[in-house]
């Protein structure tokens, strides 16, 4: 019998093992600890050269979601995450993952206006929201919180974001069940999409574009799950951008407050460039 309760004893430490070397939730390999906490994937390869570019730019960074295209035209591209560890060397996180962008490319955020189709170039933290109903929050979805480390707001059917330009609920989450504005999202009817996003801190108060006069350059950018096509492909958005699903779970899982993270959108070349 003793013999029996130590072969039982070994199969539950090596499952155990598993169970941690594996994320059930979405089937991604767990990462390795830094000794200043940070996570990371030591079989990740990521674009450590516009990192370390951002990075001199943006010392008080220590976490980056890389939003890279090819071109200012290009709808697809890559995402990647990286985060500073000890001795301020960084490290992969997340390797490139395919993204959707902009059905219009992309555009630095004082060149765009609400509703040209692109995604905002720049760098951006990540954003923080208070709705209608006082709840502050940085990520939301349809779906329950899937693990993540910031403020997570469960979508409700009241839930209206606004983005129709010029009005005092553009670029806030107001009470407006079903959402009757012309451009605003009803967020609660965007079940797959917005089963889980974080939201990008671009254009947000105090100048959003929400008072006569402003210049309404962005609303309702954020980092969501794929939308497809009748065919099954993945589409481009409206000015997000947007993940798979597993893809986007591991993420958002990843982005941590402690680390300021900050998402860094654009072609490769001009996220490398000095004064971004």
């Amino acid at each position: 019998m003793r013999t029996i309760a130590l072969v039982v004893a070994a199969i539950a430490a090596v499952w155990g093992a598993i169970t941690d070397a594996f994320d059930a939730g979405s089937g991604a390999v767990a990462t390795e600890a830094a000794d200043r906490g940070v996570q990371y994937d030591p079989a990740a390869d990521c674009d450590l050269a516009t990192i370390e570019s951002l990075s001199t730019q943006h010392p008080d960074v220590d976490q980056f979601v890389v939003m890279a295209t090819a071109s200012w035209t290009a709808t697809v591209g890559t995402v990647e995450v990286a985060a500073r560890g000890p001795g301020g060397t960084w490290l992969c996180q997340r390797p490139a993952m395919t993204a959707m962008y902009g059905r219009s490319g992309t555009r630095p955020l004082l060149d765009r206006r609400s509703g040209d189709g692109t995604t905002p170039a720049g760098v951006f933290p990540l954003g923080e929201v208070t709705a209608w109903d006082g709840e502050v929050f940085s990520m939301f979805g349809n779906s329950p919180d899937p693990g993540v480390l910031v403020p997570y707001r469960d979508v409700r059917p009241e839930d209206c974001w606004g983005a129709t330009k010029n009005t005092a609920r553009y670029q806030h989450l107001v009470n407006r069940y079903r959402c009757p504005g012309p451009d605003d999202e009803w967020l609660a009817g965007i079940t797959e999409s917005y089963s889980h996003a974080a939201v990008i801190g671009a254009n947000l108060d105090p100048i959003s574009g929400d008072e006569p006069g402003e210049i309404p350059y962005a609303a309702a950018i954020f980092l969501h799950r794929y939308s497809y096509s009748s065919n099954g492909v993945a589409k481009p958005t409206s000015g997000c951008v947007s993940l798979g699903y597993d893809d986007l779970v591991a993420t958002l899982r990843l982005i941590d407050p402690a680390l300021n993270p900050h998402f860094a959108i654009g072609p490769t070349d001009y996220l490398r460039r000095e004064g971004l």
